[in-house]
């Protein structure tokens, strides 16, 4: 757990919860330390604390950090490696914005002023510097995969040692058994990236929420069933006009869960996005009943 572990020549992971990834970039010039590229940060200050102690330990400083997209379980860290290292952050252009800005992210969540109860360290991080990676000069052995869905932008990072950090392009299964309404802002995208993941070879895939990977065909698998049996269990709760609260209620009674206003707020909206996936998709029409919004099937 939280042991510095690598992979491949240059390339090295944090094992733990999340799988922060590490890049070698070589010797700094008159100081005999090796310098790395973090791939993520970490959720907070506290795991990037814990971090930085094993790459202290290896001999490593931070160089720079490559988000993979803006959600605060992988940018929590930034603030405090960038007041260590002074180390410049890099994100796709939306996500350097957010991760800039990030008070406005939890609104996203919850489409307005957000109650407290989300505002923990897995939807705020403290704002810090983030600058677009399309001006920035990646380091060699350094390349970015777009695997958009699950966030705005998303991009996998892959190695020289053929290594592929996915992000949260898939979890785990015991994640997604616990957790069927993991977070998507895209459903139809995200479905799409699944497929595309499956035709990206790699030697070795490590996504932030999942153990690393040989083969990443069954996890993509896994992920894809668990969207598409929400998308038909909307689907099948649709076939009457039902109001959104409905909708999610109905959703939490049938898949056995225990809906809490934390829940409501960050699951609630997942709902919405597999409506308007389907709405976008022209399988649902809207309705107003004395001004109730109702969602059902064609």
């Amino acid at each position: 757990m939280n042991e510095l572990i690598q992979v491949g020549e240059k390339t090295y992971y944090i094992s733990g919860p999340f799988q922060v990834g590490i890049f070698d970039l070589g010797t700094r010039a008159n100081s005999g330390q090796r310098e790395v590229c973090l791939i993520d940060s970490g959720v907070d200050s506290t795991v990037a604390r814990v971090i930085d102690k094993r790459l202290v330990n290896a001999g490593f400083s931070v160089k720079m950090i490559i988000n993979t997209h803006y959600h605060a379980d992988h940018t929590g860290g930034n603030h405090y490696f960038k007041q260590k290292y002074d180390c410049p952050i890099y994100a796709t252009k939306v996500n350097a914005a957010l991760v800039s800005n990030y008070d406005i992210c939890p609104a996203i969540i919850w489409g307005a002023k957000p109650i407290n109860e989300i505002l923990n360290n897995y939807f705020y991080a403290t704002p810090t510097e983030c600058m677009d990676i399309a001006k920035a000069t990646l380091p060699d052995g350094i390349e970015l995969v777009e695997l958009n869905g699950h966030s705005l932008s998303q991009v996998g990072v892959r190695t020289l040692d053929d290594v592929l950090f996915v992000g949260d392009a898939v979890v785990s299964r015991e994640t997604l058994d616990k957790h069927p309404l993991t977070y998507v802002y895209d459903p139809g995208t995200q479905l799409e990236t699944l497929e595309k993941l499956k035709t990206i070879k790699a030697a070795l895939y490590i996504p932030y929420h999942a153990q690393p990977v040989k083969k990443i065909k069954s996890l993509c698998d896994y992920n894809k069933k668990c969207m598409e049996e929400n998308i038909a269990l909307i689907r099948e709760i649709c076939e009457e006009p039902r109001h959104l609260d409905e909708i999610i209620s109905m959703f939490y009674n049938r898949r056995g869960l225990k809906l809490s206003l934390y829940k409501y707020a960050v699951e609630g909206g997942i709902v919405k996005t597999y409506l308007t996936y389907l709405y976008n998709q022209g399988e649902l029409v809207v309705a107003n009943e004395d001004n109730y919004l109702k969602w059902k099937i064609k």
